[in-house]
């Protein structure tokens, strides 16, 4: 892979189901039932994929109520393309995206859920490491059905 490989990313704002869980299963998380992840995307606020030579190489999604909340999701580089600084621009162009659409007076919230130990990138941007001052700790929890109906959470 080439060293000048940042130059030869563009950017667009759509990905397909099948792209979309591609990305996913590079980095091990898990995958998204075609169903779901096809919702999923229909109903995103503003997303933002980088494309290498064709081929989805990182995204980001923002889900929202499009009130004054904005979650930031997914935000995903392939490990052979980290280190290109593709993730520094997905999240530059998502938060250019946010600031635009945030009019004079107002005040919204960012959030997002970090990755494992990938704080440190986030802190750059600005975002805080909870729990702070008055803001309590980030929270999650899966819920999953087998093929018998049984559910499973963790």
């Amino acid at each position: 892979m080439a060293d000048n490989i940042s130059d030869k990313i563009t950017y667009t704002n759509n990905i397909s189901v099948e792209n979309y869980n591609e990305l996913r299963k590079s980095v091990d998380w898990i995958l998204v039932a075609p169903k779901r992840a096809a919702i999923a995307l229909r109903n995103t606020f503003y997303i933002c994929v980088a494309m290498y030579e064709e081929q989805p190489v990182g995204m980001i999604r923002i889900v929202s109520d499009g009130g004054y909340t904005y979650f930031l999701t997914d935000v995903i580089v392939r490990p052979d393309y980290q280190g290109h600084h593709i993730g520094t621009e997905l999240l530059t162009r998502t938060l250019d995206y946010i600031q635009k659409d945030v009019l004079e007076g107002e005040t919204v919230m960012i959030s997002l859920m970090s990755a494992f130990e990938r704080e440190s990138f986030y802190k750059r941007f600005g975002f805080h490491k909870r729990p702070f001052d008055n803001h309590g700790s980030g929270m999650s929890a899966w819920v999953s059905r087998d093929a018998d109906g049984n559910v499973k959470k963790f």
